[in-house]
């Protein structure tokens, strides 16, 4: 738990460097017998170098039959690089997620491509993700493909939406709702 707090506070405190913010919630469908969940993300990123930014989140989810809450905070660098209104990019990130019965760390890689037309971004991406020790015994190990479009409603919010088809030890697929702010 004072892990959890911890990473919290770190959090909040970037917020004050933050080049941009991002709320995100996620209405999470189980497939194949699998719980679905309500999850939440806040996420701060800023840009180190033009083609690098780092970010910091934290997702909580509830599931909706038990009721069980996990945590993930994590930390990730994304690096892009654009030709044109194309861009290509590759997110990594290494994470804790905290459950009531155990916590342990994992990473993802998630490599994808955007399109730019106007206001409108589109993008398309994989992830991969799994436990750093005993992916077996943790049950995290997962492929996600996720397809969205987001709109700049003005220079500095845009709004978005978010499909993601998840497989693996976890099966299921959800819609997310973006809303990202750019200081």
């Amino acid at each position: 738990m004072k892990k959890i707090v911890i990473a919290s506070l770190a959090l909040f405190a970037s917020l004050a460097f933050a080049g941009s913010v991002t709320v995100e919630g996620q209405d999470q469908f189980g497939d194949k017998g699998a719980k679905g969940s309500t999850n939440y993300k806040l996420e701060v990123k800023e840009s180190i170098t033009k083609e690098l930014a780092g970010d910091v989140s934290i997702t909580q989810a509830q599931q909706d039959v038990t009721k069980t809450l996990s945590t993930r905070p994590e930390l990730a660098l994304t690096g892009t690089l654009p030709v044109g209104p194309v861009g290509v990019y590759t997110r990594v990130a290494v994470g804790e997620k905290y459950t009531n019965g155990a916590n342990f760390a994992y990473y993802s890689v998630e490599p994808g491509v955007t399109y730019k037309l106007g206001n409108l971004t589109a993008k398309v991406g994989y992830r991969y993700r799994t436990a750093v020790d005993h992916p077996n015994v943790n049950k995290d190990t997962t492929d996600t493909v996720r397809v969205g479009l987001a709109y700049a409603v003005t220079a500095k919010d845009s709004v978005g939406v978010r499909y993601d088809r998840m497989t693996g030890d976890s099966f299921n697929h959800s819609y997310n709702f973006i809303y990202t702010r750019s200081f």
